[in-house]
Order: structure tokens, then sequence, then C-alpha cells
């Protein structure tokens, strides 16, 4: 019954209102009686049987530990990443540094620059699978669009990426019948990554865990790459208005051990790799030095998108379709009541972009 209604939540959850703009998120319905709720739901699922009480207080029975296990169903795909996030080290995101206020005073806040590298997160099995819908879906991809801000028009242009396709994963019971592993991972991810990621940051910082905005992309390899930019620029963003990204979760979806043979994070060396499609994080982990991430399978990379400078280097694929790089982003957006995004500092976009355009993811 339970798997079930599993089941039948994600179809609910999936036919709500998809947004018509990459930027503009998409709600999610509270997990109301299933597995706790978007950080912590008010209703509870009873379970019948030998109601013994696990650490967490949830009821656990021998039916609850098979399903958890259970890949092949939609419950014991969720249970398990939600395990796999309970279990992830996530603490360099909230790591500490001084920062200037809006006054030019300096006050120990989270740092900007912050990323958060999680390696084999979801596990060979499902990560297979994933990367198997990912690419069921190439026939739907469209040429990769962003936007940048142009000196000369004095306005937010479109531009498009050069050999990226993406498409933003949606739900109904068609995008389901599609990739219903991509769906749960958005569901489960948005909802109890942000409840965690809540539980370490400062009010300013929480995250909304009911909606999500996202997007799956491929680089076709040739040297495709993505300009230097910062997701969210800010633009006056407010509870209801703007663009509200606050935190970007970016999960490779490679075959496992794809860049076996690499240094471990952080010191991966594109020069070694004649792949590319590194992740590149500047002024990380500190001013003037840039950190090169490879884009392993299976690995999770978090960082703030109102205010890191990053890029992707040329990809290439030499061994045809295996070597392309496949990453499903997901956007989460900063809490409605306490959550702020972090206005535009003018020092580092001359630093990094000076009077030309500067990007957005």
């Amino acid at each position: 019954m339970r798997t079930c209604f599993c089941f039948a939540l994600l179809l609910c959850i999936a036919t709500i209102q998809v947004a018509s703009s990459a930027f503009r998120p998409t709600p999610l319905l509270a997990f109301a009686g299933f597995g706790g709720g978007a950080g912590g739901s008010k209703g509870k699922s009873k379970v019948k049987g030998n109601k013994k009480k696990a650490k967490n207080g949830s009821p656990k029975t021998k039916k609850n530990k098979l399903m958890s296990n259970n890949l092949f169903t939609p419950q014991g795909r969720m249970d398990h990443i939600k395990e796999r996030i309970a279990n992830a080290d996530i603490s360099p995101i909230a790591k500490l540094s001084l920062t200037k206020t809006n006054d030019d005073q300096l006050a120990l806040d989270i740092d900007p620059n912050s990323i958060a590298v999680v390696d084999n997160f979801l596990g060979k099995e499902l990560i297979t699978s994933m990367r198997a819908e990912a690419e069921s879906l190439l026939p739907t991809l469209v040429p990769s669009q962003s936007t940048r801000w142009d000196e000369e028009t004095q306005s937010i242009v479109p531009y498009e990426k050069k050999g990226v396709l993406s498409t933003q994963i949606e739900g109904g019971t068609v995008g389901y019948e599609q990739s219903p592993r991509l769906v749960e991972y958005i569901v489960t991810l948005t909802s109890h990554l942000s409840h965690k990621l809540n539980q370490m940051l400062p009010d300013a910082y929480h995250l909304a865990g009911d909606e999500q905005t996202n997007k799956l992309a491929v680089c076709l390899g040739g040297g495709s790459y993505y300009d230097k930019h910062i997701d969210n620029l800010g633009g006056g963003a407010t509870a209801d208005t703007g663009d509200r990204r606050k935190l970007t979760a970016l999960l490779y979806i490679q075959p496992p051990g794809s860049h076996d043979g690499q240094p471990a994070y952080p010191n991966e060396s594109i020069e070694d790799d004649p792949r590319g499609g590194y992740f590149r994080a500047y002024d990380v982990p500190e001013s003037d030095v840039t950190t090169c991430i490879a884009p392993r399978g299976d690995r999770l990379i978090m960082f703030w998108s109102d205010s890191l400078v990053h890029d992707v280097s040329p990809s290439f694929a030499p061994n045809g379709d295996a070597d392309r790089r496949w990453a499903l982003t997901i956007w989460f957006t900063a809490d409605k009541k306490s959550g702020v995004i972090r206005a535009s500092d003018v020092a580092i976009e001359e630093k990094h972009f000076g009077s030309t355009a500067v990007g957005t993811g």
C-alpha cells in the first residue's frame, strides 16, 4: 500500500504547474503523510506491524527495511536517496569567513565562495539508471540558453551555449513515465536536503523545501563549454518576485569511475584529462586561486547561486557518447520568510568581468 501511495503522490507532485521560465521555481506538493514532509510534515503515515522505533523516531518495520534497500520501487529509491542525504558531509557549504557588509564593515558570515563536494553520492546502481534515463531524453533536448548583462544595450540578453543541449525536467504522468528516477531524485533532494541545510545555516540562508527549478544538460564534446558567470546576480528578488535561486546542487550523471586515476578533490588537474569539462570555481579557496573540479560520475557539487563565479572548461568526448558530460542541476530558492538573496558585488563583477557582459547560469 505504501509503495502505491508513493507512486500516486509523485504523480500529484509532478502534475503541479511547470515553470515557463528556467528560473521561475516550480512548487512541490508538501509531503503530508509521507516520509516526514518537506522539512518535517505534520502528517504521518500509519504503518501496521511491529512499530519498533528507529533512532530518528519514525516507525521501523521489517517491510520498511526491505523496501529501503529496494531500488526497483519508487519508495525504495526515495528512501535510498534520503539515506544518502542524511549520511553526506555537506558541512563545507556552511564555512565561515570575514565578509564585507553593505556599509563596508567586516563581519563573520557564511563564505560566499564555499563549496561542498560529495563523491559516490547515490551509488553505482541508481546513477547508472539515471544516466540511461537522461540519454533517453536526448531527442527532446534543445540548444541550451542562458542570459547575460549586455553593456551596450544595458539589458539582460539571452545567448546560446556552444555545443550544449538542455531541458527542464517536468512532471505529469507522461514526464514521470519517461524519467521516474530523475523526478524522484528532484523531489527528494529538494525536500530533504533543504531541511538538513536549514538546521545548520543562519536564517538568511534558509531554503524553501517546497519548490525548485532544474536543468538537465549535456555537453556534446568538440570543445563545448560554459562561459564564466554567477548563476543569480540578484535583480531585486523578494518573496514573490525576481530570481530567488539561492543554492545550486549539481549532480554529474557520468558512468561510475569515469575519472578514476585522477587525484582526489581538491587536487584535480584539467591538464591531465583530455576530456575536459571541468567545473572551475574562481577565488576558491582564496582570492586569485581557481579550483578545478572533475565531472566525476555520481559527484554532487553544492555552492551559493548568488555569489560563486564559475565556468566549465572546454569539454571533449574522445571515446564517443560515453564521454559526454551530463549534469542535472537543481536550484534551491531562498525561504520566503527569512531567506535573503545576496546583492551584486560590484568589485567582484569588475574583477572577473570588467566592462564585458556578465553571464548568469
